[in-house]
């Protein structure tokens, strides 16, 4: 009976991970078709469609923006959800859950509503440079995604080591550096890796505040609104890899690793 489960469980992951394969797969036969039109399955194989990204120069600034952005928020978001979650899960004060509390809450408000209300805001105070705005609103909105795990990691870990390390002369800083922070890097790898995709895939909120500067996936969906040929497919798929990559080496980073007890 439980041989069939199993099989049949198989069966239901194998089938969902085809089905939510599918997509992929064609973005990739329309990535390398020859001809002008987005078809699949593709009429030949050609990688023109790839070089010609070369001659888009506002993917390539697009592109760096963002790249810029998703480190820099990746960084802030990551130092500054460490040191929230240090004052949350360490000490008593205060006001500590509505902190908390306000840390989230740009997960629970619409992104149109963030984007709107940080057009709104910024305009009146005289910032209309995309990438000063950019970088306020991608750190705004990656901090939740790092804080509530690094918060989880740190509630999770145990003092009792780091109050040994102290004993034994070890200043706090060094005992949290030295004894905590290894214990809870999984939770900072995690964090940073959820902050980076979540900067450098967001749309909604962006293109609220592309007024000199655009961001990736804004020049792609502008993109599509005018043109017709396999370049937005190309450019798709040259994301869609990496973060493949990125997936495979994070679980095996993680699962065999990091979360390993000795």
């Amino acid at each position: 009976m439980w041989n069939r489960r199993h099989t049949g469980l198989k069966i239901a992951g194998w089938t969902m991970a085809a089905i939510l394969a599918l997509p992929l797969i064609v973005l990739l036969g329309v990535s390398v078709n020859p001809g002008v039109e987005q078809v699949f399955p593709p009429q030949g194989f050609s990688l023109r469609w790839y070089a010609n990204l070369a001659n888009r120069h506002g993917f390539i600034d697009a592109t760096r923006l963002t790249l810029l952005l998703a480190v820099g928020s990746t960084i802030v978001s990551v130092t500054v959800g460490l040191l929230a979650g240090i004052a949350i899960t360490r000490f008593d004060f205060l006001g500590k859950d509505l902190v908390l509390t306000a840390i989230l809450s740009p997960l629970i408000v619409p992104q149109v509503v963030v984007g709107m209300a940080f057009l709104v805001t910024l305009s009146s105070l005289g910032i209309v440079t995309s990438v000063v705005s950019l970088a306020i609103l991608h750190c705004v909105i990656t901090l939740p995604f790092a804080a509530r795990v690094i918060v989880s990691a740190l509630a999770a870990s145990s003092r009792s080591l780091e109050e040994a390390a102290q004993s034994l002369g070890a200043s706090p800083v060094r005992a949290f550096l030295s004894v905590t922070v290894p214990m809870i890097r999984p939770g900072l790898v995690a964090a940073a890796i959820f902050a980076f995709v979540t900067s450098f895939e967001n749309f909604t909120a962006s293109q609220f505040l592309v007024w000199d500067r655009t961001t990736l996936p804004v020049e792609l969906y502008n993109f599509v609104q005018t043109e017709s040929d396999p370049t937005a497919a190309a450019l798709s798929s040259l994301i869609l890899l990496p973060v493949i990559v990125l997936v495979i080496l994070f679980n095996s980073f993680i699962g065999q690793h990091m979360f390993s007890r000795k």
